[in-house]
């Protein structure tokens, strides 16, 4: 077969049958096999789950041009008519079935008057008797001619295109009778069998591999060298799409089981190219055409010959190389993927037309995903950001080591801002700058101290070097290494010894010159945690400053198998030689802080800026919160803060850092006001409303959001002015009903419309004039020490002797009525009333006002949902 073009077919009727022909007719059937299964020959492996053995071969006939299966019904699928055309001309009729053929069909022969070759078969699938054949040109004779393969006598009963060639020929699989041809390299022409006549012809070169769309009673493809035509048979002065390819077509052929899926193949090619018009907009030339192209590879290897799509089979194809190799292959639709945002965060998608795929956040398979929804979703059910007085306690609840020390950092850096004893130079106050920022304030100028060790007993106290200035000092601060004070670095170290962090208590205490303090913390740790930790103050203890010394050769040897970042740190600082400090440096698994105050204690001014500069950069460009320490949340800081969302999209954690810290600054960024919105709105999607509820109030707490302007009024009837008293912005507030007398408690309603003096509406219940002065009077009173509340209660001081915050009115006095017979009065009147009635309670008003309460409508919390 490899010598010879191998074409293939899948069986119109048999599901697991198809058909191959190059010299012969071969028929295979398909059997489902493991991926693991050896298939061994006769049987041909198609693809990681199917197998295809050999049925039957039929080598009867020879010089083979196509070959069409009839659509037609039989009891034994074996005994499907097969048409085969051949080089000279000869239409003959066989199948693989070994019994004789009742109506004597197999082995009948249609041979034309003049010898030539057959181009195209066709059968009608309205009337699966008759077939088509289109020849090549012969000057005395027609070359598309159509056949009734039951009748007796073979005669035609139609012919057309006399002394023209027919290149390809098809009937259309919706109208009976309906055939259609390309002609003589120029035309397409449409025939009617059943008047005999030509109903319609069009110019055009794409003659070739005429297909009508199974799905479209309209629509037919055809093709000419590497350009693809879509037909409307409507309009069919012009083709309604042009596909391009980027070789010669060689087959063409619409997906039966798929609506708008054409499926193409060039010559020389090893993918198959499909073209998605389901969404192609007929509108008019000016519109782009809405057509998904994809190529399909079934086998890399070696160029395809043909293909054929599978008549039932939902996007199943069947390949064959000019090797003869066969390939079961489905297509795979572009998948249309959705999330729900609701708690479940489930994850649905398409595969086929009636498969959809769910998974949820419960399926072991989404911890693969790494979603950070998933993440937001968990942190803020645990109140992340919420905390306020404390900003460290939002670090400790994600159990993610990077945010906890951003929060530790900020709750900090507040406590800077609010204590306001921490000025910058030129009395400036201190607004959350970072290292870098405060070093590059002013100009660097430090002086060099020669800072000795504490607690080695040698003859001459051995010195170290550090750098000193106050910029230096303030970045120290901002580090937690402020230690100027004894008692400040004794009370960190023993912070870090309650935390369970010895090494890094150690590696500290040995930074700032105490060597015996070192070993002491690391006899505690090796008492309490890790006994190893003995053999490393033993090490320790016999620190020498000669740098030739065993102990210093022996130490730089090893110091690398240790595990621990601090204690190589540590090593690498006491056996330095150079004073570069470059392993020290290098400990990038050393908290943020710690590198940059070592760097501050022991680099030049110029090393200084030049390490600190660096690691900004890298910091920033892989979103690290670390380098916040040193951009601040300064517009450097916002912009790490930007690259850090990109990178995870945890905008979560940005928009509670400008809620807590940046507020001041939303006006100035966009970017800032951007993330609280984003997060915001995500709350609402994961109706996370009580979470949305409690970050609106911290916003308010810190002046982000500004109070909104009121939008509803009550106005006069007859006057149209207000009656509401308006609460003004912010500032010093003013009653505009000062006149009438309603500063005072006594006097806390108003019967008549202040303007034009009208009586107000009355309650329907008790009767007496609405009307409230919406907060003043009462609420000014400073002798009034209960107020009622909204459910009727009252609002008690508290029991440390502070009184409860106190609404701007009662609920009790509120205007209320029906949006349908405009009847109201009290709100509180009219809550007892709908307790026990429906109906409106003005008398000879049939209104169900409750009934129409949208409030009434809402089943209860308790109530059950059953979903079937």
């Amino acid at each position: 077969m490899s010598s010879v073009r191998v074409d293939v077919q899948w069986s119109p009727v048999a599901e697991d049958q198809f058909l191959t022909w190059g010299s012969d007719l071969q028929l295979y059937q398909v059997q489902e096999v493991s991926p693991t299964e050896i298939v061994q020959l006769p049987r041909l492996r198609l693809g990681p789950k199917t197998a295809a053995s050999l049925l039957s071969t039929n080598n009867d006939l020879q010089y083979i041009k196509c070959v069409a299966w009839c659509p037609g019904l039989e009891t034994d699928q074996s005994n499907q008519l097969i048409a085969v055309g051949q080089a000279n001309g000869k239409v003959a009729l066989t199948s693989f079935s070994k019994v004789p053929d009742p109506r004597g069909l197999k082995g009948r022969e249609f041979i034309p008057k003049h010898s030539r070759a057959v181009n195209s078969l066709a059968w009608s699938t309205q009337e699966p008797k008759l077939l088509s054949a289109g020849l090549d040109k012969v000057r005395t004779d027609h070359s598309v001619l159509v056949w009734d393969v039951t009748r007796t006598k073979k005669i035609k009963i139609i012919e057309f295109g006399l002394a023209e060639a027919s290149h390809s020929v098809a009937f259309s699989l919706h109208a009976s009778g309906t055939l259609l041809t390309g002609m003589n390299n120029k035309h397409i022409k449409i025939f009617d069998l059943r008047e005999g006549k030509l109903i319609t012809t069009v110019s055009t070169k794409a003659v070739y591999g005429i297909c009508t769309d199974p799905h479209n009673e309209h629509r037919f493809a055809s093709y000419v060298e590497n350009q693809v035509h879509i037909w409307d048979i409507r309009n069919i002065e012009r083709p309604i799409l042009y596909l391009d390819a980027s070789k010669p077509t060689s087959k063409l052929a619409w997906c039966p089981s798929r609506v708008g899926l054409l499926a193409s193949l060039s010559r020389d090619s090893a993918a198959v190219r499909t073209y998605d018009i389901l969404h192609y907009n007929m509108g008019g030339e000016d519109q782009e055409p809405a057509v998904l192209t994809r190529s399909i590879n079934t086998d890399t290897n070696t160029s395809l010959s043909a293909f054929s799509w599978h008549p039932t089979h939902e996007n199943r194809i069947l390949t064959a190389s000019y090797t003869g190799k066969l390939v079961d292959y489905y297509v795979q639709e572009r998948i249309t993927l959705n999330w729900s945002s609701s708690t479940s965060s489930s994850l649905i998608w398409t595969h086929g037309k009636k498969t959809l795929y769910y998974l949820d956040s419960q399926h072991p398979v989404y911890s693969n995903f790494d979603d950070i929804s998933i993440a937001i979703m968990s942190r803020a059910q645990k109140k992340y950001g919420l905390y306020e007085d404390n900003l460290a306690t939002n670090g400790e609840v994600t159990g993610d080591m990077s945010l906890r020390d951003l929060w530790s950092w900020l709750d900090a850096a507040r406590s800077l801002v609010t204590a306001g004893n921490f000025k910058l130079p030129g009395g400036v106050p201190y607004r959350y700058q970072g290292v870098l920022s405060l070093l590059t304030m002013g100009e660097l100028m430090s002086d060099v101290v020669n800072k000795p060790w504490v607690g080695l007993d040698l003859q001459k106290a051995p010195t170290c070097k550090v750098f000193r200035c106050e910029e230096r000092s303030r970045a120290l601060e901002l580090c937690s290494w402020g230690f100027e004070n004894e008692a400040v670095l004794t009370s960190f170290l023993a912070q870090l010894e309650n935390a369970g962090n010895y090494t890094r208590a150690a590696a500290v205490a040995v930074f700032n010159q105490r060597i015996k303090q070192a070993i002491q913390i690391l006899q505690k740790g090796a008492a309490v945690k890790e006994p190893t930790l003995n053999s490393t103050a033993m090490a320790l203890s016999g620190f020498t400053e000669d740098r030739k010394a065993l102990w210093r050769e022996t130490c730089m040897m090893l110091r690398s198998q240790l595990t621990d970042p601090y204690l190589r740190a540590m090593f690498a600082f006491l056996t330095d030689d150079a004073d570069s400090f470059d392993p020290v440096l290098g400990e990038t698994d050393m908290a943020i802080q710690d590198r940059v105050a070592f760097a501050c204690n022991y680099l030049s001014d110029a090393r200084l800026m030049e390490y600190l500069e660096r690691l900004k950069m890298r910091l920033t460009e892989a979103g690290n919160l670390d380098g916040i320490l040193l951009t601040g949340l300064c517009p450097e800081g916002i912009d790490l803060l930007q690259r850090y969302v990109d990178l995870t999209g945890d905008v979560q954690t940005v928009a509670l850092v400008t809620i807590h810290t940046l507020q001041h600054a939303v006006n100035k960024d966009s970017r800032l006001s951007h993330w609280v919105q984003s997060y915001r709105n995500l709350l609402d999607s994961l109706r996370l409303w009580n979470e949305r509820a409690q970050l609106d109030v911290i916003m308010n707490h810190n002046k982000y959001a500004e109070r909104p302007p009121q939008h509803i009024y009550i106005s006069c009837y007859f006057c149209n002015k207000s009656i509401s008293a308006y609460i003004q912005a912010p500032g010093r507030p003013r009653n505009p009903y000062a006149r009438y007398g309603t500063g005072s408690a006594t006097k806390s309603k108003m019967q008549a419309c202040p303007n034009c003096k009208k009586p107000l509406p009355r309650c329907s219940l008790c009767l007496v004039h609405m009307g409230t002065p919406s907060g003043w009077g009462s609420s000014t009173s400073k002798n009034l020490a209960v107020e009622e509340g909204a459910d009727g209660q009252s609002n008690v001081p508290n029991n440390d002797g502070a009184t409860a915050k106190r609404k701007l009115s009662n609920f009790t006095s509120w205007f209320t009525w029906c949006q349908t017979c405009r009847h109201g009065g009290h709100a509180h009147h009219l809550m007892e009333w709908f307790k026990e009635h429906t109906e409106c309670p003005v008398t000879s008003c049939t209104c169900k006002c409750m009934s129409l309460d949208t409030v009434s409508k809402v089943p209860s919390s308790s109530a059950a949902v059953t979903v079937k």
